[in-house]
């Protein structure tokens, strides 16, 4: 008896695998990674990999690391939101009757990956959410192309039997769209350098937000918030938003930076701050728990299921100015504080977000999925 096939449709980084295509500076699902190094590990299960490239003209298979990868040519997303991506259906349709997968997993609504998983009929369809563009359209405003994209994700959600989410936030949402569904808890690893890089506070009170400059990130309010005269001795260094304007002499703005750079500036910084109107994540705040870095997020972040109020952060409301300046007065009073609050339940949210409790939930899910159907 063979192997049980698995098919996973996704955003994974195919420069990673193979070296003659261009890394993309593009946001990329940076949590497969560590998915990729553990299922090189086993032998149970065939694991194939559908993704997409730049650079990449005609349809490309490698393997590596015991997994197969099917890459496709990246084709133009603004024809694909507006032919309802009928040419990237297609081609993904193809490998999959190619492959005959005993299970197909689909990743995201925010690209064609899900309405692919729903197109198959051939196997046992899992879909997994990352962003939820309708719900975050209710809390805040996100660009034409997701505004337009949304009207695929309704489908998607209503059609899929076997959905899991990262967090019980996130859940919720889902059912807003789809009010049938009963969303599994399963959340992404960390990549390893965030486990291995070690704490190296900077002098003076620093804190850092990483992400997009996009509205629903709520930078403006954080803006405003590192402007008061109450928190002028408070460094704010922003990682990823790049910004034109001028910012007090507190605010210093590095633009997009490198995996290995976030890792250092964590490292760094005395509190991570992520002021989101809506996240199903973000993966900066379990990257900063898992390094021993308080946070303070909002109501509205999945990922807030790691912060203890007053022991390991704080969450706030997403345009409360004033909770913010008392939560990062109260973590940056002092290095012997921020170290106090970066320990609490950091081995317990180390375990949660390693590669092999990823692995291991996921092959659960597999499993029990396989059981049901009597495969």
């Amino acid at each position: 008896m063979g192997r049980t096939k698995v098919a996973i449709l996704s955003t994974f980084p195919a420069w990673t695998v193979d070296e003659s295509i261009p890394a993309s500076r593009a946001h990329y699902a940076v949590w497969l990674l560590p998915l990729y190094e553990r299922f090189g590990q086993q032998d149970q299960w065939e694991i194939h990999w559908i993704c997409s490239a730049d650079s990449v003209v005609e349809p490309k298979y490698i393997q590596r690391n015991n997994q197969h990868f099917h890459i496709l040519p990246k084709k133009s997303l603004t024809v694909g939101l507006f032919t309802a991506y009928i040419r990237e259906r297609l081609s993904v349709n193809k490998i999959l009757r190619e492959i005959q997968p005993d299970i197909v997993h689909s990743w995201g609504t925010e690209c064609f990956y899900g309405l692919c998983g729903m197109d198959y009929k051939g196997a046992i369809w899992l879909h997994t959410v990352q962003g939820l563009l309708k719900a975050y359209m209710k809390r805040g405003e996100i660009s034409w192309f997701h505004k337009v994209h949304s009207i695929y994700e309704p489908g998607v959600l209503k059609s899929a039997k076997h959905l899991t989410t990262e967090s019980e936030w996130a859940a919720d949402c889902v059912r807003e769209t789809a009010p049938e569904a009963h969303p599994i808890i399963w959340d992404y690893a960390v990549e390893n350098r965030f486990f291995t890089t070690k704490r190296n506070l900077s002098d003076e009170p620093t804190c850092l937000y990483c992400g997009s400059s996009a509205e629903i990130k709520n930078l403006d309010t954080l803006i405003r918030v590192f402007s008061a005269p109450e928190l002028s001795h408070v460094k704010l260094i922003l990682a990823g938003p790049d910004h034109k304007e001028s910012f007090p002499p507190n605010i210093i703005g590095l633009g997009r930076q490198p995996r290995e750079k976030v890792a250092e500036l964590l490292a760094e910084t005395w509190c991570l701050v992520h002021p989101s109107k809506a996240d199903t994540g973000p993966t900066a705040l379990k990257e900063a728990r898992v390094m021993g870095v308080p946070v303070i997020a909002t109501t509205s972040c999945g990922a807030k299921r790691y912060i203890k109020e007053g022991k390991s952060g704080y969450i706030v409301s997403p345009n409360d100015e004033q909770a913010y300046i008392k939560a990062i007065l109260k973590i940056t009073v002092d290095k012997a504080t921020v170290l106090a609050f970066g320990r609490h339940e950091q081995a317990e949210t180390r375990n949660l977000l390693s590669a092999e409790a990823m692995y291991d939930g996921l092959i659960d899910i597999y499993s029990n999925l396989l059981a049901s159907t009597g495969n």
